[in-house]
């Protein structure tokens, strides 16, 4: 059962929230993420409630895809992701992050895992505040990633 965000997220008292799941009955499951204070001492010992996960992971993408949405933020990544890889430039930049956007529901639940990880330094949740901390050089490198190679180089990477 993925965890979106197991590993960088954390209570704002520094503590990671750990994945968390109870099966009712019925058989269905419910996803969770808990404080590790809550789980060590005693319930609500942290102030945090349990958190749905579907609804914290929903949260987090939503202000990740405003984010990669933002004109701000694709000026600024823009003149590092072209130091990274001169060839790119707005116009691939933006295609990028459009083509992330319009796949995202496609991707495997490992896959988003692995880009939300590329992308988010650390999540931290406090009773009524979510903050999502970008790791430094996370949107160039995925622009990277997701930038269309050049006909050679896709023809090299097959030979």
């Amino acid at each position: 059962m993925p965890y979106l965000l197991k590993g960088i997220v954390f209570g704002n008292d520094g503590r990671a929230l750990s994945p968390w799941h109870t099966t009712k009955k019925n058989g269905r499951r419910y996803r969770h993420y808990i404080p590790q204070r809550d789980a060590k001492e005693h319930a609500g010992a942290s102030g945090l409630p349990r958190l749905p996960a579907a609804e914290l992971e929903s949260a987090v993408l939503d202000q990740l895809r405003a984010i990669l949405r933002s004109p701000e933020l694709l000026s600024e990544v823009l003149s590092q992701a072209i130091k990274l890889d001169p060839t790119l430039d707005e116009a691939k930049v933006t295609e990028a992050m459009i083509r992330l956007d319009a796949i995202w529901e496609q991707l495997f639940p490992a896959e988003q895992s692995r880009i939300v990880k590329l992308l988010v330094e650390k999540v931290i949740v406090s009773p009524n505040d979510l903050e999502v901390r970008l790791r430094a050089n996370g949107v160039e490198r995925l622009v990277l990633e997701l930038s269309p190679k050049p006909i050679a180089q896709q023809e090299e990477a097959l030979a």
